[in-house]
């Protein structure tokens, strides 16, 4: 090993200035090309993200959003709509140009998410069946034959009413489903000209809490809230503690048993790495907090529900988002990284043929000599084959121009060695011819 590293030493110290150039100038090069290929493919200063209705749980959090990534000047346009169905059909619609949006478990399938990829589970949104009515309902069946809003077509929330609804036989007449959103349906609830209200949101609905806390409204106690976890797997069982809403009134008065539904932040797989570490970072600062029925740190959550986990967010769920963003501006950081990220498979190519250097500066010089020695070693072959006193005068001449032309090799310092050694052979040939002149004199006197 030693000695390897001593000829490395002397073959670096021999390369000319004009080599050592040459190796700069394709490094600089390399380097070059990947700062190019990463300011082409630099993060954008914006994205489209879908949201839900005005006012709603999903528009509350889209603005959250936008306030974050405002510090890092990345500007987010928010678009408004009627919730989870609609938010997949914008993701997987190209035309929409959307690049982030709020979609619950349970509203799509592996099939219709190609393109699409969770950042983590960022809350549960539960859901809410307010109504109005003298008697207590705990139980949905007790809901025939009454008029119910169930949200309007592309919400979430219309895809489990429904699904709750049939399964407990009351989904068809003389049961009254309508179509309204929730602003319309509060209005009708609290107007008297609908009987019950399905919502889906967090405590941050301004359309929720507006009911929770109207003395004229109940809020459904599902007492058969774990039979419906087993029977729609998309849903999950939550409590609403007593007290919750308001301590010293003892607001609710009792443990109330709700269904729930995961939200995901789903992307566009082809999102850039620094934009999807800005919202995974915004989604923590958002979602990390205890709620009204979560626990602190509960979210955000990388769990595998309905879509694959996106490879950037696993990784930031086990080391955090790159160091970088947290010292430096996030246009900088992001380009840097970006090529960091495109020099690695540069370098894995690279270092090998920066490697191979020696040896091929080494066999470009020492290939120089291996003609002579094989018109040294076909000399050899010849004597031995015909070593007869009147060839022995050709054989000399061959000899004086091997060394001849041996003495016009033209290699650095390092390869003097390569030299040296082969005027010994070409001496041991000499001196082989010398002694069968000698002998062809003493027999022939």
């Amino acid at each position: 090993m030693a000695q390897k590293t001593k000829i490395l030493r002397r073959i670096i110290s021999s390369i000319s200035n004009h080599g050592l150039l040459v190796i700069f100038v394709s490094v600089l090069f390399v380097a070059l090309i990947s700062i190019i290929i990463a300011y082409h493919f630099k993060a954008p200063d914006h994205l489209i993200m879908t949201t839900g209705f005005e006012n709603g749980s999903y528009a509350i959090f889209g603005e959250r959003y936008q306030n974050i990534l405002a510090r890092e000047n990345i500007h987010i346009k928010l678009l408004l709509s009627s919730g989870s169905v609609e938010n997949l059909q914008r993701l997987n619609d190209k035309s929409y140009n959307v690049d982030a949006g709020f979609v619950q478990d349970g509203t799509t399938s592996l099939s219709d998410a190609n393109n699409l990829v969770s950042l983590g589970a960022i809350g549960n949104s539960p859901l809410w069946v307010f109504y109005r009515s003298q008697e207590t309902f705990n139980y949905l069946s007790e809901l025939k034959g009454k008029r119910i809003a169930i949200g309007p077509a592309g919400s979430g929330v219309r895809k489990f009413a429904i699904d709750l609804l049939k399964l407990n036989n009351i989904a068809d007449p003389p049961t009254v489903l309508l179509d309204l959103s929730s602003a319309a349906a509060n209005k009708a609830l609290l107007a008297g000209t609908v009987d019950a209200v399905m919502i889906l949101g967090a405590e941050d609905n301004a359309l929720v809490k507006e009911l929770l806390y109207n003395p004229k409204v109940k809020l459904m106690n599902f007492r058969q809230a774990e039979a419906y976890t087993r029977l729609i797997p998309a849903l999950s069982h939550v409590v609403l503690p007593q007290g919750i809403l308001d301590v010293s009134k003892k607001m609710p008065s009792h443990d109330i048993h709700l269904l729930a539904v995961t939200t995901n932040l789903i992307v566009r797989k082809d999102l850039h790495p620094a934009l999807i570490y800005l919202l995974l970072g915004a989604a923590v600062e958002i979602h990390s907090n205890a709620g009204w029925v979560n626990n602190k740190g509960e979210f955000p959550s990388p769990k595998e529900l309905s879509f694959p986990s996106s490879n950037y967010a696993e990784r930031f769920y086990k080391s955090g988002r790159p160091f970088l963003l947290d010292y430096l501006p996030f246009g900088i950081a992001a380009f840097i990284d970006r090529t960091i990220l495109i020099m690695v498979p540069v370098a894995i190519i690279l270092i090998p043929l920066i490697r191979s250097i020696p040896w091929l500066y080494s066999w470009r010089h020492r290939r120089k000599f291996y003609h002579w020695y094989r018109e040294l070693k076909n000399l050899e072959l010849e004597v031995m084959e015909s070593p007869e006193p009147e060839d022995i005068s050709g054989y000399q001449e061959k000899i004086d121009h091997i060394e001849a032309s041996i003495n016009r090799i033209s290699v650095p310092l390092a390869f003097f060695e390569e030299v040296y050694r082969i005027q010994e052979h070409v001496a041991l040939v000499r001196g082989k011819l010398i002694r069968l002149g000698n002998r062809s004199k003493e027999c022939n006197p």
